[in-house]
Parts: structure tokens; C-alpha cells; sequence
């Protein structure tokens, strides 16, 4: 029952009715037809056949059971007891066979008071005969389970060869090919797989070139990232300095012209006097200073814009570095998908300059408002604002006397 329930089903039967195209596929189509009958019959064990030879004292007859009774033999008599107990031991008795049996038993009662003093006689003869009966149904049994172990390893081989086919089909089928039956299919088939192996080969090897041009290509612009970003950082700081000094030069000078200003009121009022000279010559070298300040101011701010353009050529240099990497990269990323990967690398790397950028920038702004409020204590220390105030009132109450 094992061997039967193993068999494939009828609805596995196979495709017989494919066109042929050449003696090759004929041979095939022969192959398969003649698999496909041997599979569609029933299978059954040769321990299980009817014997049709002769083996050891077992002499054949193709005699039915519906014979004379008067022609069968003691040994013959023997020899079907012995086969229907061996039937009724294997329980595999088709219907078919059952009339038969109840035949032969039929007959065994009928000649059983003849045939009693034979068997008494022919008991070694029996058990002789029995020991080689359970040694030919050991080797059955032994050629049953050979068979078997057979029949799987056919099995385990077609169901390779399925595997191997349908590997087979899906390689066709992706480089083009459908029907394998076909004359110029069959003639022309390995040429094809030729060239398209060999196509597949070339577009490998450009797309490998490319991707190593466009690795070059990124490590390039990295590397000129890199080497302008100190650049920027630094030209960021000293023009950042020079706005802080320029800033703080405008308000000191604002500062020092409202103060030449009210000197000049203050000296418009007053006449005469004896210090009138002094009063004037510091004056004068208010003045001088101012202008000197005014020159200073002058140059750093020319100085500013220099560094003003530098930067913006920089930046425009490195946006458009930036702007053709992204270009290149954006057209090859829509067929190679190492294309993409650098393409989103070098997206990464821009947002990450960005930020860097912006820290720069931050750290700088924070500079500068250190260095700043370091100078504004170090100018207010040093100016002594209310010891000059202190003169400077001192100074007009003399004037005012003198007047």
C-alpha cells in the first residue's frame, strides 16, 4: 500500500501532445510518452505476481480452478494449501482471487480422507519445502525493499531533474526565449546565450568603469571640500574681525565728531583769553585724529569687501562643484543602483557641510562677541571717561572765568 500510495496521480500526467521540430525533440517527446504510460499503470510487486515458471519442486499450470478434481495431484494439493495460507499471511488477496481459493478448498475437502496417509509420509518433505518457501519470500521481501529504496531515489531524480528544468525555463525566459520547441529556437539557442552573455559581460564592465570614474570624481570634490573649508572658515573670522573693528572704529569716531563738534561750539563762544592757543592746537589734533581714524576705517572696510568677494567666489566655486556632481550622479542613478548610493552620499555630505557651515558660522558670531565686549571693557578701562569729563568741565569753567 506504501508503494501504491506513492504513485503520482492521474492529474500529474504529462504534456504528450507538444509539437515536434527536429529528431531531437522527437526523442524527447518519445522518452516522456513512454515515462508517462509506465507511470499511468498500476504498479505491482513481483512477490505479488502469479507465478508463471517453474521454481524449485513448484511445476506451473496454466490450469483454472474450475478443472476436474480427478486430474489435481497430492502434490499439487500440497502446493496450493501452501500458496493460499502464504496468500492469507501477506493479506494481499484481490477479489479476484477469492473464488479460486474457495475452489481449491473445496477440492482439499474432497480428497482429504485420500491424501491424509501422503502427508503423514511427505511431513520432512513439507517442512523441507517450507524453510525454501520462507527463504524465497526473505529474498522477495529483500528485493521488495531494494525496489523501494529504487523507486525513491527515482523519485528524489525526477524531482531534480523538475528543479533543473524549471531553473532552465527561468533562464531562458529572462534572456528572451519562450518557446523552446521551435526550429530556430533549437538551431540557434546557444549562439543567443552566447551573445547575451557576452553583452551582459560588457555592460558589467562599463558600469564598473563608471562607478569607479564616479567614485574618483566624489573623492576628488571631498577632497577640494576639504581643503577650501579651513580656507572659508578662516577668511569667515577675519572678516568677521574686521566688521567687529570697523563697527566699533564707526562708533568711536561718531563718538569723538560729536565731541570735536561741541568743541568747536564751545571754542565759537569763547573769547579771548590766554589758553586760547592750547585750547586750539588740541583741537587741531582732535581733528587730525579723526581723520587719521577716518583713513583707518576707510581701509578696513575696502579690506572687508576684498574679503567679502573671496568668499563669495569661494562659495560659488563650491556650489557649483556641488550643483555638477549632483547633475552627473542624478543621471547615471536612474540605471546603476551604485550610481544611487553615491548619490546619496553626496547628498548626505552637502547637508552635512551645510551644518558645518553653520557651526562655523556660529562659533564665529560667538567670537566675535567675546573679542568684542574684551575690547569694549579694555577701551572703557582705558579711556577713563570720567576723568576726561572731569577735565574736560574743569576746563570750560576756566574758560568761562577767563571770559
Amino acid at each position: 500500500m506504501f508503494l501504491i500510495e506513492r504513485l503520482p496521480n492521474e492529474g500529474k500526467q504529462l504534456n504528450t501532445t507538444l509539437p515536434l521540430a527536429n529528431q531531437k525533440s522527437a526523442l524527447k517527446q518519445d522518452i516522456s510518452n513512454k515515462i508517462g504510460e509506465e507511470l499511468k499503470s498500476m504498479w505491482i510487486p513481483p512477490c505479488c505476481k502469479p507465478n508463471t515458471t517453474n521454481i524449485g519442486d513448484y511445476c506451473y499450470s496454466d490450469k483454472t480452478p474450475t478443472s476436474s478434481v480427478t486430474c489435481l495431484t497430492d502434490e499439487q494439493i500440497i502446493e496450493k494449501l501452501l500458496k493460499i495460507k502464504e496468500i492469507s499471511q501477506t493479506n494481499i488477496i484481490q477479489p479476484a482471487a477469492t473464488e479460486p481459493a474457495q475452489n481449491i478448498e473445496q477440492e482439499v475437502v474432497v480428497h482429504k480422507p485420500e491424501t491424509r496417509p501422503e502427508n503423514k509420509k511427505s511431513l520432512k518433505e513439507l517442512k523441507e519445502l517450507a524453510i525454501v518457501l520462507r527463504q524465497k519470500l526473505d529474498s522477495l521481501e529483500s528485493e521488495k525493499n531494494v525496489m523501494e529504496v529504487e523507486f525513491s531515489q527515482v523519485q528524489k531524480s525526477c524531482e531534480r531533474a523538475d528543479a533543473d528544468l524549471k531553473n532552465v525555463q527561468n533562464i531562458l525566459s529572462s534572456i528572451g526565449i519562450t518557446d523552446i520547441e521551435a526550429d530556430n529556437v533549437s538551431d540557434g539557442l546557444i549562439e543567443r546565450v552566447q551573445r547575451n552573455i557576452s553583452s551582459l559581460h560588457r555592460q558589467s564592465e562599463e558600469l564598473t568603469s563608471r562607478n569607479l570614474s564616479l567614485m574618483v570624481e566624489i573623492d576628488k570634490i571631498a577632497s577640494t571640500m576639504d581643503l577650501l573649508e579651513p580656507e572659508r572658515s578662516r577668511c569667515r573670522k577675519i572678516l568677521g574681525n574686521l566688521k567687529e573693528n570697523a563697527k566699533a572704529l564707526k562708533d568711536e569716531y561718531e563718538k569723538k565728531e560729536v565731541l570735536a563738534n561741541q568743541l568747536k561750539e564751545n571754542y565759537g563762544k569763547l573769547r579771548g583769553g590766554n589758553k586760547r592757543s592750547i585750547y586750539t592746537k588740541r583741537i587741531l589734533e582732535i581733528i587730525s585724529n579723526v581723520d587719521k581714524q577716518n583713513m583707518e576705517i576707510k581701509k578696513i572696510l575696502d579690506d572687508t569687501r576684498q574679503l567679502q568677494k573671496e568668499i563669495n567666489t569661494l562659495e560659488g566655486q563650491l556650489d557649483r562643484c556641488f550643483s555638477i556632481a549632483d547633475e552627473t550622479l542624478f543621471r547615471d542613478a536612474k540605471k546603476d543602483d551604485q550610481a544611487k548610493k553615491a548619490y546619496k552620499l553626496l547628498a548626505l555630505l552637502h547637508s552635512e557641510c551645510n551644518t558645518i557651515v553653520s557651526l562655523v558660522n556660529d562659533t564665529g558670531t560667538l567670537a566675535r562677541d567675546i573679542v568684542d565686549l574684551e575690547e569694549n571693557i579694555k577701551t572703557e578701562t582705558a579711556k577713563r571717561t570720567e576723568d576726561t569729563l572731569r577735565k574736560i568741565q574743569a576746563d570750560l569753567t576756566k574758560i568761562q572765568e577767563e571770559n
